[in-house]
């Protein structure tokens, strides 16, 4: 974890972080293949907040999504049910610090297999600039793929 001047200590961190964060780029790269994706495109949208009280929350969007092109209609589809699942995401839970990690224990989540799990995620903070990486197994043979968004201090 860096700032602009230098590694940031555990208490340090935690008060660098509170505070609410927009989505800049999320992008989850593949190392085997080389192939680099941007889950909910390009122009994904977010926050996450990292409270005082160490109470968290994120949220990440496709920018357009399904109730942005339904004009009124009451119920949705088994298919748009899970149009906007595939097109969104929620957690939220407690937070922490670990030496250059902050460590979010889940609590609530859109996708169930989340709760009760601890999602640690280095940081890399510059100014308003926030960086989290997250490592991931994903298949069966224990491939790996990373995440990595950015973040901007929301204002």
């Amino acid at each position: 974890m860096t700032d602009a001047g230098g590694s940031l200590g555990t208490r340090d961190l935690e008060a660098a972080l509170v505070g609410s964060w927009r989505l800049v780029r999320w992008e989850i790269a593949y190392p085997a293949s080389g192939r680099v994706s941007t889950p909910f495109g390009i122009d994904a949208t977010g926050l996450i907040v990292y409270a005082p009280d160490g109470f968290m929350s994120v949220v990440l969007r496709r920018r357009e999504r399904l109730a942005d092109r339904r004009a009124g209609a009451p119920d949705l589809s088994e298919h748009d049910q899970a149009f906007c699942f595939s097109t969104y995401m929620h957690y939220a839970g407690r937070w922490h610090v670990e030496g250059e990690e902050v460590v979010h224990a889940i609590e609530h989540a859109l996708h169930p297999d989340l709760v009760g799990t601890r999602q640690r995620r280095r940081v890399e903070l510059h100014g308003d600039e926030l960086e989290l990486r997250g490592d991931e197994r994903f298949d069966a043979t224990g491939a790996v793929r990373a995440h990595r968004v950015s973040w901007r201090r929301a204002r």
